[in-house]
């Protein structure tokens, strides 16, 4: 009688040499740093390679260009952390690591993926480039909380809870990573209550100190004012985002200070003249801040590219000139006359 099993179904317990009772067989913290750095550069060079391949497609996607990124990856960790791969990516390989369930099985690959999915989140909700005027204030925290809380607690778990090392995705589906050569079941102690408490402290307090900082940011008047300059700018056809900031030029040689506006516009489709367009927010800084004129140069930065989470490249343009010749140029104003 023969029976055939799911590829994505659990296999049987890894069959080695038990270990000494007293040796905590829970790979450790820095183990599974090299792991995952080397199992992100590979990921990244595959990133890099579709990039090559597909630019202007990726480009086009915009902020959506991170599930890409996000199925790419989720394809190599699910599958190599569960019984397909013998629950070893090839950094786990490396550092002689493998991921199995409480009574030492390989995970079902839905397992798998449900414990990379947890993991994954924080990293590619962080740094997205969402339009700086048009993304509510919910959404923001909730990204913030997600990134925070999940990221920060898995990253916690892992470097301190050295009774078990299970970040939050391996709780979420009772997978542990071990040294390879572990058989058996796993016998782990919960969570010291200890770590419960930092870990509540420690978010309270960052979370409580990030918002009170991001509140005293957002009523800065400078902020306010670049605020409402973005807004004309975001809802132009292709822009996915636009920010304003001002910085300081210094000439080594003359040491001569240049106060300069710049505005940086990440665009999800390449404009018919990138010149042209340059001229149009140029225009609209000009008639929209009235202390634009006020700065040694207006900046126009445009920033075209892809973000797919695992890899990302950008290009760049940039215009300057001084307010004088914007308006010279895109409002037919001579300088010095009204």
């Amino acid at each position: 009688m023969s029976t055939n099993l799911s590829p994505f179904a659990p296999t049987r317990p890894i069959q080695t040499n038990d270990q000494s009772p007293n040796i905590l067989p829970f790979g450790s913290a820095w183990r599974r740093f090299v792991a995952y750095i080397v199992d992100d550069f590979l990921v990244s060079l595959v990133g890099t390679g579709i990039g090559a391949i597909f630019f202007n497609k990726l480009w086009e996607l915009g902020l959506w260009g991170r599930l890409v990124g996000f199925f790419v990856a989720s394809l190599y960790f699910a599958s190599l952390d569960c019984g397909i791969g013998g629950g070893q990516t090839l950094g786990k390989r490396l550092m002689k690591l493998r991921v199995v369930d409480a009574q030492g099985n390989f995970v079902p690959f839905w397992k798998s993926l449900a414990r990379f999915t947890v993991f994954a989140v924080p990293s590619f909700l962080f740094g997205l480039t969402l339009p700086e005027t048009r993304t509510p204030w919910i959404v923001s925290s909730l990204i913030f909380v997600i990134v925070l809380w999940v990221g920060g607690l898995t990253l916690y778990l892992i470097t301190f809870n050295d009774h078990a090392r299970q970040g939050l995705h391996d709780l979420a589906v009772g997978s542990y990573v071990l040294y390879y050569d572990h058989s058996g079941p796993v016998i782990a102690k919960p969570i010291l209550q200890l770590h419960r408490q930092l870990i509540v402290v420690l978010l309270l307090v960052v979370t409580g100190s990030a918002a009170a900082i991001n509140n005293w940011y957002e009523k800065l008047p400078l902020h306010l004012e670049f605020r409402r300059d973005a807004q004309p700018i975001e809802v132009m056809d292709g822009v996915q985002r636009a920010r304003f900031g001002e910085r300081l030029s210094h000439d080594p040689a003359g040491g001569v200070v240049k106060k300069i506006l710049y505005v940086s516009i990440i665009r999800k489709s390449k404009p018919l003249s990138e010149e042209g367009f340059a001229d149009e927010v140029a225009r609209t800084v000009l008639q929209g801040d009235r202390n634009a004129i006020d700065y040694d140069e207006l900046s126009i930065r445009l920033f075209y590219g892809y973000d797919i989470g695992i890899t990302s490249r950008w290009n760049h343009r940039e215009f300057a000139h001084t307010p004088a010749e914007w308006q010279q140029r895109v409002l037919g104003k001579q300088p010095g006359r009204p």
